[in-house]
């Protein structure tokens, strides 16, 4: 049976979060509210540490605070509807991360293929600047006799 108690520092360095951290997840529901001494003390158990624990390893998967919540009421739920509930939730993750992996690969082929102008780059100006100076342009509206006027105008710079 689990007896010890201890202060929201102890907890903190137990889970290995600030006092802060505990403050905010009480705040928020996601730690039920602790009995107090007469003196006003928070009095954790050891419960408490690894449900922050379990807190902070969901958050670092990527799952929000309003799913762990929700997690954390199901867990005191075991039926098999619920835990399929729980899969359906990790499935939604899994097709978000995986969405997230496909825009990072096709932002990494952009900066590869960038990266590879500017190594052969041959004029007086950096090839990737110039597109970027010319996507802002079209972005606000200026014209491409504008923009190559601009870059006329600034040819003597060099990056």
């Amino acid at each position: 049976m689990e007896s010890e108690a201890f202060t929201i520092g102890e907890l903190a360095r137990r889970a290995g979060v600030t006092r802060d951290t505990i403050r905010f997840y009480e705040r928020v529901g996601l730690l039920p509210r602790p009995s107090r001494t007469r003196s006003g003390y928070r009095l954790f158990a050891e419960a408490d540490a690894r449900r922050v624990r379990f807190i902070r390893e969901a958050q670092a998967i990527g799952l929000t605070l309003d799913g762990i919540q929700e997690l954390l009421s199901v867990s005191e739920m075991q039926t098999p509807e619920e835990c399929r509930h729980v899969a359906e939730q990790l499935a939604t993750r899994i097709d978000e991360i995986d969405q997230k992996i496909h825009e990072l690969e096709t932002f990494r082929e952009r900066l590869q293929a960038s990266r590879e102008r500017c190594q052969t780059a041959r004029g007086t100006s950096c090839p990737v600047v110039l597109d970027l100076v010319e996507a802002v342009s079209a972005a606000s509206g200026e014209t491409k006799v504008a923009s190559r006027a601009r870059r006329r105008s600034s040819a003597g710079h060099t990056f």
